[in-house]
């Protein structure tokens, strides 16, 4: 992804979730996630100081799996909205969850009806209401304000709290590291 001089140093948030209108097939309702990025995570993201960069913004040629997997790895906060239960944004969560210990935020829509998973149900969720087609003034304001603040706290938290259950349940786990960056710590 090119990025310019002036936002290299900037951190990022890399947004895990489903694009466009997507049907939750648990509540049968059809949410515009579009409306939810640019709404309510991209704001709340940049508010915290973070570049926000969601897969669809990611410039490349070839497969996305490359970019997207760095963006898993490097990214310094991810946020994951599961509001349709998209399975490529629980995989890619997982991913997130297995390769970083600390800043993952998982998001979703508050009207699903079903639970998530097994897997999922002991991990803190941060609920918004979608109306569907779009999402309400006071709701944008009050979710952005919320998700700003969240990320502020998890970055500025010393140390920052461990939300992978993977890193949580194998004690001593350490985070894989790409050969240019343990170059680079040399």
């Amino acid at each position: 992804m090119a990025v310019d001089q002036n936002q290299s140093s900037q951190g990022t948030c890399f947004v895990v979730m489903g694009f466009g209108k997507k049907t939750d097939y648990e509540t049968g309702r059809t949410l515009d996630l579009d409306k939810s990025y640019k709404n309510l995570i991209k704001p709340a993201a940049e508010r915290a100081g973070l570049r926000c960069v969601r897969a669809d913004d990611i410039v490349h040629s070839g497969m996305i799996d490359v970019p997207m997997y760095e963006q898993l790895l490097n990214a310094d906060v991810v946020v994951a909205d599961l509001s349709t239960s998209n399975v490529n944004a629980f995989y890619e969560l997982g991913i997130r969850h297995a390769l970083r210990p600390r800043t993952t935020i998982v998001i979703s829509e508050d009207g699903k009806s079903a639970k998530f998973p097994f897997d999922l149900n002991h991990v803190a969720v941060r609920t918004y209401h979608h109306l569907g087609e779009d999402i309400g003034f006071d709701e944008a304001q009050r979710f952005t304000a919320l998700l700003t603040t969240s990320i502020r706290e998890i970055l500025d938290a010393r140390p920052q709290p461990c939300d992978s259950p993977i890193y949580t349940v194998l004690n001593g786990l350490v985070p894989p590291r790409l050969a240019q960056q343990v170059a680079d710590a040399r």
